[in-house]
């Protein structure tokens, strides 16, 4: 049984998006034989203090600082706790649940980052953290384990994600396939509706020729050529899904047509069809060695920002 057991980093930070992190995963992961390690990077010292950590500091500051420090220990153990708890009731075995509290070493993305490598089969932390602004931008540490982190599935959780409906973005790329196995093996908790769509861009429209009989015959046959082409995909994904136990009567196939941006469309699709978790290979079609990301997983990482993004490498 232990080769059957999956392993999943929670990166939490004690905030509230953390939180929701953590209650998302409790809800749509498969918590059956999962290992999930709870890890907190602890920052004990303010972020003003690395400002002049070399000037003489007097003994009436030291005392306060430790003061502060174990202040923050004790919220963020009761933040690993409340955690826990909501996982147990989720479902986790708690004999399997792991909490990890590390002083700040090298940083915090580096320190995430390498602990993310020691053989996890999913990481998932909060968009924003402590830090957050008014602006749904990615969190620096989200951003930087982004960039880094390109071999191991990643979740990012903004906002409060329902449950019930996951759309997977699907091409004919082995990285949508992989992104399709990995909602399979993981994400059926819930007994969820997994939407499986095809994007199918127009060519920009930038003079009038493009409104002439010879252009639009010319999109039908692009469109129905990206219909006949994803249908064996369509077909062998549904498979693969009834295998892992994804009820038949729970999968949906949809060819989008006419989208600007790929992007765009899935996130018109999540928003419009009330969708909690979106799951995208890390690179499509055009797999090119040198850039670590697709342009599509990019765009959707700056723009997601109430949903349940996993992006598969």
């Amino acid at each position: 049984m232990a080769n059957s057991k999956r392993r999943i980093l929670l990166l939490t930070d004690g905030s509230d998006q953390s939180y929701e992190m953590v209650s998302y995963i409790s809800r749509a992961y498969l918590l059956w034989q999962t290992e999930i390690v709870l890890y907190n990077i602890l920052d004990p010292v303010p972020d003003s203090f690395w400002d002049w950590e070399k000037e003489p500091l007097d003994p009436q500051y030291v005392a306060s600082l430790k003061d502060w420090e174990k202040q923050k220990e004790t919220k963020i153990m009761e933040f690993m706790n409340r955690a826990c708890q909501t996982l147990i009731n989720a479902g986790a075995q708690e004999d399997l649940i792991k909490l990890k509290v590390q002083r700040r070493r090298a940083g915090i993305a580096r320190d995430a980052l390498v602990e993310a490598k020691t053989g996890y089969d999913a990481v998932a932390l909060g968009r924003t953290g402590q830090g957050a602004t008014v602006q749904p931008a990615l969190g620096g540490v989200a951003a930087k384990l982004l960039a880094s982190l390109t071999n191991v599935p990643l979740c990012i959780v903004g906002g409060k994600p329902k449950l019930g409906r996951i759309l997977v973005g699907l091409d004919s790329s082995a990285g949508a396939s992989r992104a399709a196995k990995f909602v399979a093996k993981n994400l059926s908790a819930s007994d969820p509706a997994v939407i499986l769509a095809h994007i199918v861009r127009n060519p920009e429209r930038t003079n009038p020729e493009f409104a002439s009989e010879p252009y639009i015959q010319h999109i039908q046959k692009i469109i129905e050529n990206a219909q006949n082409a994803i249908t064996p995909v369509f077909n062998k994904t549904k498979k693969s899904l009834a295998q892992a136990g994804v009820k038949q009567s729970r999968i949906t196939t949809k060819v989008i047509t006419g989208a600007v941006s790929r992007a765009g469309a899935l996130l018109d699709e999540v928003r419009h069809g009330l969708i909690g978790s979106l799951v995208i290979g890390r690179r499509g079609v055009s797999e090119v060695a040198q850039f670590q990301m697709g342009r599509v997983a990019a765009k959707l990482t700056q723009i997601s920002d109430d949903i349940a993004l996993w992006i598969v490498a």
